[in-house]
């Protein structure tokens, strides 16, 4: 009977499809900065030795000897490059990676003297080692013995492994750094997701006083056959639909928030509170978004600070400007302040300008 084939395993057929995937993705990655640092750290190396060439009559063979010690590190570079990749674009987070950059090191400084030494053996070109060795009637450094070999890849070894080191403490650095924007920009988005929770609360929040007097005032008015009670009580339904979000609204408009703002001073003119005319001038910025219950406070803390007369909102830009033709609104206070706590959080800033016989309180949106 003829033997049976044995069968490539898929298992392994895949596991080794996806090695050599990684290594060729690795490979590809190589960033300038790596690149940068195994050539300068080889070049540095390489010349080394050269500085006993100021002891040595090399003569006309000087080109010759600076070609070969210059070519051979930056040849061991590239094969070092060839063996770290790999391992430094593993896991970031195995348990044995740095085991696998030594091990990868270590292959890679093996690797380099198995292709340095037949390169050196073929060079016509003679090294430092050479001509010292003419210069005192030796013959010339080619006898490679077992313990030159450990020697010489332990001597690339260990640099190669300071090289590593640093570069791995490089990338574990930016990924800390990585890591941490993350986690502040996370923190960030939560602040904003419960600031928002919080002024949607607030704006489906009415003052339960201010409503209980509408009423009562509609009530009068139907009493008294007053003709402007229908009137009123649609006011009332308008302020209330306006008021009162669906739970669906995310946020708000600047023109929504005019509406409320409208809708608020007239509700106020129903209870005889005297409020000021309000002017908006909003242009085609009637549709930039804009967090709810940021201007209507202010509106609000005018009206219990002082007796303005009139009232305007324009948007400028990013910036809104909302006005009153009274001074002395500037004056810091817990309204104020959690106010502007509010739009630290958002990135929005909050400026109050006050000159003679007005107030303007500027809000700068974030793009």
């Amino acid at each position: 009977m003829r033997p049976a084939l044995v069968q490539p395993r898929p298992a392994v057929a895949q596991a080794s499809l996806g090695m050599m995937g990684h290594l060729l993705r690795s490979w590809r990655s190589l960033h300038w900065i790596e690149a940068f640092a195994f050539v300068t750290a080889a070049l540095l190396f390489g010349a080394i030795d050269l500085a006993s060439l100021l002891e040595l009559r090399v003569g006309d063979q000087l080109p010759q000897v600076l070609a070969r010690h210059l070519i051979v590190p930056v040849l061991s570079c590239s094969v070092l490059l060839l063996c770290w990749l790999p391992a430094a674009r593993s896991s970031p987070i195995h348990p044995a990676r740095r085991w696998r950059l030594v091990a990868a090191t270590l292959l890679g400084s093996a690797l380099t003297i198995a292709v340095i030494y037949p390169l050196a053996a073929a060079l016509p070109w003679p090294s430092v080692c050479d001509i010292y060795a003419m210069t005192h009637g030796k013959p010339r450094c080619n006898d490679f013995r077992l313990a030159e070999v450990i020697g010489d890849t332990l001597w690339v070894f260990m640099p190669a492994l300071m090289i590593v080191g640093v570069l791995e403490f490089r990338t574990v650095r930016r990924r800390q750094d990585q890591a941490a924007q993350d986690l502040l920009r996370e923190h960030s988005q939560l602040r904003r997701h419960a600031l928002a929770a919080r002024l949607a609360a607030l704006q489906a929040q009415v003052d339960p006083a201010l409503l209980f007097d509408a009423l009562v005032a509609i009530e009068q008015a139907y009493d008294r056959h007053d003709p402007d009670a229908s009137a009123r009580l649609e006011r009332l339904i308008r302020h209330l639909r306006i008021a009162l979000p669906r739970l669906r609204d995310a946020g708000a408009t600047l023109g929504s928030e005019a509406e409320l703002i409208a809708s608020y001073l007239g509700l106020l003119g129903d209870l005889d509170g005297r409020p000021p005319a309000f002017e908006c001038q909003l242009g085609s910025r009637g549709a930039t978004a804009l967090p709810p219950m940021l201007l209507l406070p202010l509106v609000q803390r005018a009206l219990r600070l002082g007796h303005p007369g009139r009232c305007w909102l324009a948007a400028e830009g990013r910036r809104v400007v909302l006005g009153f033709d009274e001074e002395g609104l500037c004056s810091e206070d817990a309204d104020l302040a959690s106010l502007r706590e509010r739009l630290a959080v958002l990135g929005a800033t909050l400026e109050c300008t006050a000159a003679p016989g007005r107030t303007e309180f500027k809000l700068e949106l974030t793009p």
